[in-house]
């Protein structure tokens, strides 16, 4: 088949076995004795040689990133548990009346509707339930058992977004270097072709001899249509 362009539709799986075809190719034709194709294998392998190396790199970033997911997940469940300690316990001090000034001032919302939030949303409510809890008026007691917990939920909480967001424009950049190995690839691949159809020219080929260091595209057939009735 004709040589294909590497475009940004080209999935990532199939750089590589594209890439990997015309390599083979090449050496089977070298190893079959056309020793003047020696010269065009090494480029097209170089390819995959960094193919491999970014291929690595993506997966360990998706890797970050799962792991990023999963931290604010547990730092937000850590958060959960604290502030519902918290909460018990004003519930505690104010004699289970949720009208208590006390209880009021501090939970002004239910814990349900506090727990229920995402992680960075609810790390602000945190913030401002922590000054709270810091102040003159709060008991000596509350104030002992829960702010440091508090303060220290919060901190890991902010750790794990900002761990998530750098991880996540880690994971992007690395959209910049496979669009740089899709245009070095388009570009080998380029001289790959020309330098097959002046090796054709000269030896009085047809293109087929050119067409056969390249794979075949597969795409896909339209099925009929079912007859109607």
């Amino acid at each position: 088949m004709p040589r294909r362009t590497l475009d940004s539709k080209t999935s990532w799986d199939d750089i590589y076995n594209y890439l990997s075809h015309v390599e083979i190719a090449l050496s089977l034709a070298v190893d079959d004795g056309d020793k003047e194709l020696v010269p065009l294998v090494a480029p097209v392998k170089k390819l995959l040689d960094k193919w491999a190396k970014l291929d690595g790199d993506r997966r360990d970033r998706q890797r970050a990133v799962i792991r990023a997911h999963a931290l604010v997940g547990l730092r937000d469940l850590g958060l959960d548990d604290v502030t519902t300690q918290l909460h018990h316990d004003v519930l505690g001090v104010a004699k289970q009346s949720r009208k208590a000034p006390l209880f009021q001032q501090l939970f002004p919302k239910p814990l349900s509707a506090v727990v229920s939030l995402s992680l960075e949303a609810q790390l602000g409510v945190s913030r401002t339930l922590l000054h709270k809890l810091t102040q003159a008026e709060t008991p000596a007691a509350l104030r002992k058992a829960h702010e440091k917990p508090l303060t220290d939920a919060i901190a890991a909480g902010e750790a794990a977004i900002k761990n998530r967001e750098a991880v996540k424009a880690a994971q992007q950049g690395l959209s910049t270097q496979v669009a740089a190995l899709r245009d070095e690839g388009n570009s080998v691949l380029l001289t790959t072709e020309g330098q097959l159809q002046a090796i054709a020219g000269k030896r009085g080929l047809s293109k087929a001899f050119v067409n056969a260091f390249f794979p075949a595209s597969h795409t896909p057939r339209k099925r009929p249509e079912p007859a109607k009735p």
